[in-house]
């Protein structure tokens, strides 16, 4: 008898009876427990064959076996409903008392009698497996299994049972709770005489494991004493017999050399007379093979289905994909993969040289073993919006790390669901987001074979310090702008700090991904005082490209931010196609700040209550004073977008209040919701002659006046490309100290957006405050141009601008303008100005 159901039924060829309304046939073409109450359901069908017969089966079991939750397999019954009494035996496959192995038993009646049993702990969790089990004409049993589900059986159990001489059934039976009726796979189901064996035992695999270990695999159960003689192995002149020889299992021997291999030199391994279980000898054959260490990369992981909810064209399962990039067989015995805050262990399996290896939960094997090389672990699951994934071998070294987020996708209608992140360059592993984006196959993801997105990819940007943490006073930590060779950054040697601290005791490189070091001090860091940590010696990333020798970064202990500290300078409200918004701030004050105590938000228009508050950072990033800081989400697309001289000058941001196109209020603010800057924009202040402002960003003219003084800001100018991120604002005009009671500057303005005299800027300087303002604009034939400023609360000092706009939203004529200042106390005390400025511009 022979059913694999390919034929998608099991009414015929053979016939199955028993509870088929709780059976299907699935799209993998399995016999599937498919029911959803509780209860004990079984198929049987005819056999006669007893003595000197192999019974076969592939049993998936996607539960972890109990009492209440297990399967048998009725290999012999006189009776075709095997729930009932009757004489036979079967393989008991999970129940309490078993120890989690699988056991051959005899049944009369209702009264149980165990024959042999196997491995214990075999099956103590959910399991795919490939049972064979065979009987001899006296009776003898034995049992053989492939826990990885294919043929490679080695003997579980054996023993001694001829009470029964007939067959008439065979069959299967489920017993199952609610939770898991639906959790039982059968396959492959085989039945056949014992067919003598004549051919001796083959060799399917010989792999190095370390550098004096081999493991041989064959092709069936190999006999004990040929397999543990040394003399039946060499390794030529150099490295002669094994000194150990042992058979682990059925069909695995380790073999162990006094004399080390040379990494990487091929190596021919001559194996002969190994006799099989039959008394089969082998003949003497000649085997390659080489020792190869695997390092960093060696194996990467190369893709990642993350989120694949909504399914574009694959199997709705979360997956890894790990590809071996280098010549050679890695053996994935104890290798550990991390992904958050979950520890996998890997099973025997072995990913052949340029090999893929699709890893995903258990459940998940049916659906994604098609597309191939497969192995499934509990309770597997990756988060959609980013987390850790680390790969290491037996030893605990990181073989690859990666911390993956959405914004890797680079496409924002597949970061939805349904499409795979794929790695672009194999060579460039720590690439990080530039290395990675999202699948282009139809099907949305590529397991199990090359990346659609291959392609050259390789990183020769230098590494350089983002940042410096300061953890207490005697250790800080230094952060880098990317993963770190950990060996070229451990040597305190390299590293000196100034004002009486030198060179740090320790040096700790962060594991897993080397983004960052800690550095122990050998003196205290001081209040009031900024250091410089100076790179004095080579320090390379993981693509082995150099920092730049004496690169250097400040840091300091950091100080409170109160109002108008820091100041929103720059903010882009209605982005580019596929663009973000960005704030920019500046640190007007002579304090050094750290960015962790603040945040960015919206606010209540009416009731001033701060809205969608979201933190600039989770970890210290200290700010000085001068320096520009962009917040965004997505510092990658605002460099593809604009330029800037100042790269660094930009902080991700892990979320982002809503900044509407029209009108807004963004605020930055301390943790305890302490105003620091408040701006209230809208789009009307933007230049008007734009065609458009998409992508155009509003630039503060000036640090020194207020924040919501609307002839402070103006839009970008063109020749910066409409955005200045992290430097110097295209429209910025210094704060000048007035002599006169109202000064005018430049002579000439050209309000053309070219970022060059855009603006006429309005100084005054006045002898007490609580003056009030109004600033009119004239032509010279004294015609009203502009209503630019009405009742303005002054200070003693301060500037007011003119873009050369007037009340009609257009731009003013080339000529002569009068600016008529009217200024006026409480007191009644009035001044009046007149003073002349010249628009100038091409005719």
């Amino acid at each position: 008898m022979a059913d694999n159901f390919s034929d998608g039924n099991f009414s015929g060829n053979p016939a199955w009876n028993g509870t088929t309304a709780n059976f299907e046939i699935n799209s993998s073409k399995q016999l599937h427990l498919s029911t959803s109450m509780s209860g004990i359901s079984y198929l049987s069908t005819q056999n006669a064959l007893l003595d000197s017969t192999e019974w076969q089966c592939w049993i998936r079991l996607a539960f972890d076996p109990s009492a209440n939750n297990f399967a048998r397999i009725y290999l012999v019954s006189d009776n075709a409903d095997v729930t009932a009494p009757l004489n036979g035996y079967f393989l008991q496959l999970g129940e309490a008392g078993s120890n989690d192995a699988i056991e051959l038993f005899r049944q009369n009646g209702a009264q149980l009698t165990s024959v042999c049993r196997g491995k214990e702990g075999e099956i103590a969790n959910s399991f795919a497996i490939r049972v064979k089990v065979t009987r001899k004409h006296n009776g003898f049993w034995e049992i053989f299994a492939d826990s990885a589900g294919g043929f490679n059986f080695a003997q579980q159990a054996a023993g001694t049972d001829n009470t029964l001489a007939t067959a008439t059934f065979f069959g299967i039976l489920c017993q199952y709770t609610g939770s898991n009726s639906t959790k039982f796979y059968f396959d492959d189901f085989l039945i056949r005489n014992i067919e003598i064996d004549t051919s001796p035992p083959e060799i399917t695999l010989v792999n190095a494991i370390s550098s004096n270990q081999l493991d041989i695999y064959f092709n069936e159960t190999v006999e004990e004493t040929s397999a543990a003689n040394c003399l039946n192995y060499s390794a030529g002149m150099e490295s002669g017999n094994p000194s150990f020889a042992e058979l682990e299992g059925n069909a695995l021997i380790h073999l162990t050399f006094a004399t080390s291999f040379l990494e990487d030199k091929e190596y021919q391994l001559t194996i002969k007379n190994i006799e099989d279980m039959a008394g089969n000898h082998m003949s003497e054959v000649i085997k390659s093979f080489t020792w190869h260490c695997f390092k960093s990369f060696d194996l990467v992981i190369n893709e990642i289905m993350a989120d694949p909810s909504p399914p574009v064209g694959l199997p709705e399962w979360e997956y890894l994909e790990i590809y071996n990039c280098t010549l050679f067989p890695v053996h994935l015995k104890n290798w550990t993969l991390l992904t958050g805050t979950s520890q996998h262990k890997f099973p025997d399996i072995i990913i052949k040289p340029l090999e893929f290896l699709i890893v995903a939960d258990n459940d998940a094997q049916a659906e994604l073993e098609s597309f191939g090389k497969f192995v499934g672990f509990s309770n597997f699951t990756l988060t959609n919006t980013g987390s850790v994934l680390v790969l290491r071998n037996p030893q605990g070294e990181i073989m690859h790390y990666i911390g993956y987020t959405d914004g890797w996708y680079t496409d924002n209608t597949k970061n939805e669901g349904g499409w795979a992140l794929e790695q672009i360059d194999t060579q460039n592993p720590c690439g990080e987001a530039a290395n990675w984006k999202a699948s282009v196959d139809p099907s949305g993801g590529t397991p199990g074979r090359v990346n659609s997105v291959l392609a050259d990819n390789p990183d020769s940007q230098p590494p350089y310090l983002k940042n410096i943490i300061i953890c207490d006073s005697v250790h800080i930590q230094i952060v880098f702008s990317e993963e770190m060779d950990s060996i070229s950054v451990s040597s305190p040697s390299k590293f000196r700090i100034d004002n009486g601290i030198g060179q740090p005791l320790e040096v700790i490189p962060v594991a897993p991904g080397f983004y960052s070091a800690i550095l122990l001090l050998e003196q205290p860091i001081i209040e009031n005082i900024i250091y410089t940590l100076l790179v004095n010696d080579t320090l390379q990333d993981c693509a082995k490209n150099s920092m730049v020798i004496m690169s250097s970064r400040k840091f300091a202990l950091p100080e409170a931010a109160v109002e108008n500290d820091l100041v929103i300078n720059e903010i882009l409200f209605n982005p580019k196609d596929n663009g973000v918004d960005f704030v920019e701030i500046y640190n007007r004050s002579g304090k050094i700040i750290d960015l962790s105590g603040l945040t960015l938000s919206s606010s209540d228009s009416i009731s001033g209550t701060l809205e969608s508050v979201c933190p600039l950072t989770e970890i210290s990033y200290l700010f000085f004073p001068e320096e520009y800081m962009v917040l965004t989400t997505n510092p990658q697309e605002v460099k593809e977008q604009y330029e800037t001289t100042n790269p660094d000058a930009f902080l991700a941001m892990e979320s982002f209040p809503p900044c509407n196109n029209d009108e807004g209020i963004v605020v930055i603010a301390t943790t305890g919701q302490e105003i620091i800057d408040k701006f209230h924009y809208t789009k009307e202040m933007h230049y008007a002659l734009l065609n458009s402002v998409e992508g155009v960003s509003l630039e503060r003219i000036s640090p020194e006046r207020g924040t919501n003084d609307v002839t402070n800001w103006h839009s970008a100018s063109q020749k910066s490309g409409f955005a200045t991120p992290g430097y110097t604002n295209s429209q910025f005009v210094p704060e000048i100290a007035y002599k006169n009671a109202i000064t005018l500057s430049p002579e000439i303005f050209s309000p053309d957006n070219d970022g060059y005299n855009d603006v006429l800027n309005i100084g005054y300087t006045l002898d007490e405050p609580g003056f009030t303002t109004n600033i009119t604009i004239y032509d010279a034939a004294g015609h009203l141009v502009r209503y630019l400023v009405k009742n303005e609360l002054l200070g003693t000092s301060g500037s007011f601008s003119w873009d050369g706009i007037n009340e009609d939203g257009e731009k003013a004529l080339i000529g002569i303008y009068i600016v008529y200042v009217e200024v006026f106390n409480l007191k009644g005390k009035v001044q009046h100005y007149k003073k002349t400025a010249v628009l100038g511009g091409k005719i």
